[in-house]
């Protein structure tokens, strides 16, 4: 059986740096999804794509498409296409129909809820068996699925994430990919924390991590099949969990020589870094580390990301430039209960860090489904299930944010006062590209994938 795996990626419309960032970093999960499938000896046939056109010769029998929120409506014109063009069965993933199982869209036949590996394996297992799309009271035996019924939308039993994840094959890069591009890789998933615009909670249970051996082997596949890569970014949700696994990669790291090969970045947490961690990071040649600042205002970090203060976020700032690690950061304006004091007191401490920080990640609060605030906005009717999910596509792209264009969460601050204050926001923002733009960094992106060429 031929089997297609697709990552919605949009391709209706482009942003500054939108290639780099979007088609420049390959998608691991069809790769853990393919390495899952070859492991378990199914008689199939797999070809990974990021444009339909490319899997048209191919006509897979399942097409799989993996999509987030912001790519959802695309992901469906995609589907439609590829039923009208030969008919697949088509098989949706990723987080938004995880957070959101019960609105599977017709077009397509079935959703995946949740890590895919064990889900999809067991489906197409099943699909084999029947030759066809399976009947819904077979669909409902297999753990973690979601499928059209005569009665609408059905789920299947709730599936466990796996818990031994180095029982997961490596991601099977060096069959898919001629050029890897930005190299990145997954060394643990979910987190602990539960902050309210993150949507991980929501589609991802506690916190689980590969062991060192087997970051160490992926490093090393990595190394082997692409030798040109000097750089490797570490996209866990939070890599800095447990300091006793972090310094244990990075004594091996040291120890193999690898730290004088490849450099890393990764994403951590200000409570997080101290002395020792700032010791591991130097040891693995950790270039940049980036973390959610989030807000300048006390009142504001409280209330939307727990056990955190801006003292430690100044504190990690200071360390980690003190000591030769680049820090980045992330903040989130227009938060439900933000006032114009709570926003003020986030413009002055980046422009207080503007010296010490790489980058700056620039945000408007927005309701992904799964989060606080997407529950918030549900409530106040600022968005719906059903909606059309298009408005959302462009969001994250900090200089086109507009009241008038997204959802406006704030209630203490009229849409028109926002908008005059964000504009001293976009102005940091530029004279962050601008430092950017001066170090010979690729503009418009986050630049910690690039800043290895200026070592």
């Amino acid at each position: 059986m031929r089997i297609g795996l697709l990552t919605s990626i949009r391709e209706d419309h482009h942003l500054p740096g939108e290639d780099f960032f979007k088609r420049y970093m390959t998608n691991l999960a069809p790769m853990y999804l393919a390495a899952y499938l070859r492991r378990a000896g199914l008689p199939v046939e797999i070809l990974i794509k990021d444009r339909l056109e490319d899997l048209i010769p191919f006509a897979p029998e399942v097409l799989g498409i993996s999509s987030v929120t912001e790519n959802f409506e695309f992901a469906k014109r995609v589907a439609a296409r590829a039923k009208r063009l030969w008919n697949p069965i088509v098989v949706l993933g990723g987080v938004h129909i995880t957070a959101l199982p019960h609105t599977l869209p017709a077009v397509f036949d079935v959703g995946v809820v949740g890590e895919g590996e064990e889900t999809f394996r067991d489906l197409i297992a099943l699909i084999l068996q029947s030759g066809s799309l399976p009947a819904p009271e077979a669909l409902a035996k297999v753990s973690g699925l979601v499928f059209h019924a005569p009665e609408g939308v059905r789920s299947s039993a709730k599936r466990g994430n796996l818990e031994r994840l180095d029982e997961i094959p490596l991601p099977d890069r060096k069959n898919f990919v001629k050029k890897i591009g930005t190299a990145y890789m997954m060394t643990s998933r979910g987190c602990p924390y539960t902050c309210s615009f993150c949507v991980i909670p929501a589609v991802t249970e506690g916190y689980r991590k590969h062991s060192a051996d087997y970051v160490l082997r992926e490093i090393k596949s990595i190394k082997e099949h692409f030798p040109e890569i000097r750089h490797i970014r570490i996209f866990d949700d939070l890599y800095i969990v447990d300091k006793k696994r972090v310094r244990e990669i990075a004594l091996r790291v040291e120890a193999e020589g690898l730290n004088r090969e490849v450099s890393f970045g990764c994403w951590g947490r200000a409570n997080l870094i101290d002395d020792e961690m700032i010791d591991a990071f130097k040891r693995m040649n950790m270039l940049y580390v980036a973390f959610g600042a989030e807000s300048g205002s006390s009142r504001v970090l409280s209330q939307i990301k727990p056990a955190s203060t801006i003292s430690e976020n100044q504190e990690a700032i200071d360390r980690l430039a003190d000591h030769g690690v680049n820090p980045s950061c992330s903040v989130i304006l227009g938060h439900p209960r933000e006032t114009e004091a709570d926003l003020w007191a986030t413009y002055e401490f980046i422009e207080r860090n503007m010296g010490k920080l790489l980058e700056i990640e620039f945000n408007v609060a927005i309701p992904w489904p799964g989060t606080d605030l997407w529950n918030f906005a549900l409530g106040r009717g600022l968005v719906k299930e059903g909606m059309n999910f298009e408005v959302l596509k462009e969001c994250a792209y900090f200089p086109n944010y507009s009241t008038e264009l997204y959802p406006y969460l704030n209630q203490e601050i009229a849409p028109e006062k926002f908008e005059r204050i964000l504009v001293e926001f976009k102005k940091l923002y530029r004279k962050m590209m601008n430092k950017i733009d001066g170090l010979g960094i690729k503009g418009e992106v986050n630049p910690g994938a690039e800043i290895a060429a200026l070592h």
